[in-house]
């Protein structure tokens, strides 16, 4: 297929139904917006052997070529298609002045409106000028979440499948992110908000986290439970523990807070063989005093929490890295 041309894939066909009714061309070049976007699907169908054109039908190219001379949008492409969904020469107004850059596009835009799909309709009509791009979100879409707001901040059809799965994500762990309130956060989004946010919004709302090690805190170690525990002790602790929200949510992580003084840090071990003890942090993950750390570690060893040994060698290996330290990242 060539694409070169003033009307790109089109100006072949266009130069030779213009030798056939003479005043083709000029007529598409000077047609406004919605008749010049109808000539342009007609020849999409013909390119892509869509529609009516076939070895049976009565329709020869000088008949085709008067029509697109002299009808009217409806006319052209009721002479294309013969069912034309409702709405579509509006949407293709929407396109502008050039043809999309592959034919299959327009048969793809037929398709969406055949479909009589309302949330993509709403969605194309809303969403300004139309694009190949548009097309490609819209169809990758998940069509509980086609509308003007996705279309405008997705940028291909790949982004689009995993915007999906974004989707899926949150509402496995938020039981109020149902389908109708995730179309209602998307429809209300403000021109300035993304989909990061929104996302963002229902994570920290998440209700239906995975068991914690830690079954019941003490006096000296309170287990994080909820999004509103973790967002409320990165604030405390000045750190960037909201960033983590999803790693706590599926279980990658585990949080509590020991005497008020500091975080500690839970990773799972493979093949559902508990946790283990792997950090501590206090306020602005400063430095650690080493008697806060032993406590914490101590208080695991009491409820039986395994932690990576770090004593071994004794004191002949401390010394041994006291004066070889510089070599270790040599």
């Amino acid at each position: 297929m060539r694409d070169g041309g003033l009307l790109g894939w089109c100006t072949e066909a266009l130069v030779k139904l213009d030798d056939t009714a003479p005043g083709v061309l000029a007529r598409v070049l000077t047609a406004a917006p919605a008749r010049r976007q109808a000539i342009f699907a007609a020849l999409a169908s013909r390119e892509e052997n869509v529609g009516v054109y076939d070895a049976g039908d009565d329709l020869l190219p000088m008949s085709f070529a008067e029509v697109i001379r002299h009808g009217r949008p409806g006319d052209i492409l009721r002479r294309a298609f013969r069912e034309v969904p409702e709405g579509l020469s509006g949407v293709l107004a929407q396109i502008g002045e050039r043809p999309l850059p592959r034919p299959r596009d327009y048969i793809a835009l037929r398709d969406l409106l055949a479909d009589e799909d309302t949330r993509a309709a709403d969605a194309l009509r809303g969403s300004g000028r139309i694009t190949c791009r548009k097309l490609d979100v819209l169809n990758a879409l998940d069509h509980r979440w086609r509308h003007a707001n996705t279309l405008e901040r997705i940028d291909s059809g790949g982004e689009a499948l995993m915007f999906n799965q974004a989707i899926g994500f949150i509402q496995s762990l938020n039981s109020k992110a149902t389908d109708e309130v995730v179309a209602g956060a998307i429809a209300a989004m403000r021109p300035t908000s993304t989909l990061a946010r929104l996302l963002d919004r229902f994570l920290q709302r998440a209700d239906q986290l995975p068991p914690h090690p830690i079954a019941s805190g003490d006096n000296e170690l309170r287990p994080l439970l909820s999004m509103r525990d973790v967002l409320d002790a990165g604030r405390r602790y000045r750190n960037c523990l909201r960033h983590r929200l999803a790693d706590a949510a599926v279980g990658r992580m585990a949080l509590a807070e020991y005497r008020g003084k500091c975080l500690v840090e839970f990773r799972p071990l493979t093949t559902g063989a508990g946790w283990l003890l792997r950090d501590v942090h206090i306020e602005r993950n400063r430095p650690v005093p080493l008697s806060l750390f032993a406590d914490v570690e101590a208080k695991c060893d009491e409820i039986g929490i395994p932690r990576i040994n770090e004593a071994g060698g004794g004191d002949g290996r401390s010394s041994y890295r006291h004066f070889t330290k510089e070599l270790e990242w040599g």
